[in-house]
């Protein structure tokens, strides 16, 4: 009896799963194409791409760099690219993102205040390359409690989370894991929280 209890909530979820992927698909008509031929574009580049699911991968360092899984994203980028990003030294990522600005991306990137200050009073140059640039757009949170995040959002449609921060170190060298979703629910709630942390009234408004 457990068994077959079992086996009929596996295959609610195995429809419920299918159901959420159609709509999606119904909602952004070739958006499933597009992210899949990303994804598989990466995982091509990558072969040692861990696949969690149909619509996840999950990459670890130091087996990958994760530096070419964000670079592969950022490049695919049409529309818009937000990033939630604690540490943020990687000079070949930020010329990424001043890549798609140029091309008419809009980047938004939110940072924690205090890693911020320290990059900057090491004299990092990721500020440097990103500053001053059309569609390159920057918030700092003003409170003292750590924004911790790893995480960016592409075109709305693509999701890159996990441990990794955006640094040379923790890319090629460190043990860190770094997903890539196209999940409607994951995606949604990303986007609610970065708007929510975009929009804190004590953000520090670098540019």
């Amino acid at each position: 009896m457990r068994t077959l209890r079992n086996l009929f909530f596996f295959s609610l979820l195995c429809m419920a799963a299918w159901r959420l992927q159609l709509e999606h698909q119904q909602l952004h008509p070739g958006s499933h194409a597009r992210i899949s031929s990303v994804l598989e574009q990466a995982k091509l580049r990558l072969p040692d791409v861990h696949v969690a699911g149909e619509s996840e991968q999950i990459y670890f360092a130091p087996t990958t760099n994760l530096e070419e899984v964000d670079i592969s994203l950022i490049d695919h980028a049409q529309q818009r690219i937000q990033v939630a990003m604690y540490a943020f030294t990687d000079r070949t990522i930020a010329q990424a993102l001043a890549r798609a600005a140029s091309r008419g991306v809009e980047v938004s990137i939110y940072r924690d205040r205090a890693q911020f200050q320290e990059e900057q009073a090491r004299h990092g140059q990721v500020l440097s390359i990103l500053s001053h640039r059309p569609n390159v757009h920057i918030r700092v949170k003003g409170g003292d409690d750590l924004m911790h995040q790893k995480a960016m959002l592409v075109d709305g449609e693509v999701l890159r989370d996990g441990s990794g921060n955006w640094s040379v170190s923790a890319a090629r060298y460190q043990d860190n894991q770094v997903s890539v979703t196209h999940s409607p629910q994951q995606i949604g709630a990303f986007e609610r929280d970065f708007i929510a942390m975009w929009s804190r009234p004590d953000n520090l408004l670098e540019q």
